[in-house]
């Protein structure tokens, strides 16, 4: 029983891969110079998130300790896609970054009433971001900018029915939009190796009462197309709506890969 709690805080929190944010860098530097036409970049990618902190389990039970590894939340993963879409134009860049996911996980119980119980949460995050080079050299390229960043958790509980043929069904969801203020660093270390640092900080009491996330990769060309990322990333969310509080952070490595034309 105390792993369907654990569960179910997770579950009515909303998946690690809830979390959205702004993307590993999927463009090339360019120098500071007026537009000569948009670039465009894809990059795919996969976060292996531990989750750690409280989350609302069902009401009118109190918020419960969530302590996972991703090795846990890996078990009950059903699927989902990461990707992030990035148009540069000039010293300006526009990003909109997807995460869809779902996650289900089953028990059965102890006792005649009731038989098993079942827990499915999807999670829907969407951020678009403008971001602007405000330095360009040799060596580095500085963006600074700000964005939106959308939350859906929408999760369901049923409990079998047993003895006395009773089921029971609850359903909730929860969707708030962040607005961030986001940076960018690309340092060129020589040939096709680079280092992207991402942070951003959010949430204002306007969605959530405090968002922010960290991101670090080490970016290898393999040529003028693609180009790989590895990493490792924090996003952490304080959101609180009456009874319902999903107060989280999640961190693990990521990989990417990015498709430039």
């Amino acid at each position: 029983m105390k792993l369907i709690v654990a569960v179910t805080a997770v579950l009515i929190g909303g998946s690690p891969a809830a979390a959205a944010d702004v993307p590993p860098a999927a463009n090339q530097p360019s120098p500071l110079a007026p537009a000569s036409g948009p670039s465009f970049s894809f990059t795919g990618y996969g976060w292996a998130s531990a989750l750690h902190g409280r989350a609302s389990t069902l009401p009118p039970l109190p918020a419960a300790k969530v302590d996972l590894s991703f090795g846990d939340i890996l078990k009950d993963f059903n699927g989902g896609v990461m990707g992030v879409a990035e148009m540069r134009l000039g010293n300006w860049g526009l990003i909109a970054d997807v995460m869809v996911s779902q996650m289900t996980s089953g028990a059965t119980l102890p006792g005649p009433f009731f038989s098993t119980v079942k827990l499915r949460s999807q999670t829907v995050t969407i951020q678009a971001s403008a971001l602007y080079r405000v330095h360009s050299d040799a060596t580095f390229d500085i963006d600074l900018g700000a964005g939106l960043r959308f939350w859906n958790l929408d999760n369901r509980l049923t409990i079998g029915p047993g003895a006395l043929n009773l089921a029971l069904t609850h359903s909730e969801a929860e969707s708030w939009l962040d607005p961030v203020l986001a940076g960018r660093l690309i340092a060129r270390l020589g040939g096709p190796w680079s280092v992207t640092l991402i942070g951003d900080v959010g949430g204002f009491d306007a969605g959530s009462r405090l968002t922010w996330q960290a991101l670090g990769t080490v970016n290898y060309r393999w040529n003028e197309s693609w180009t790989l990322h590895a990493g490792y990333r924090a996003l952490h969310v304080d959101y609180r709506k009456g009874r319902f509080l999903y107060d989280t952070t999640m961190h693990g490595p990521i990989l990417a890969a990015s498709y430039r034309f």
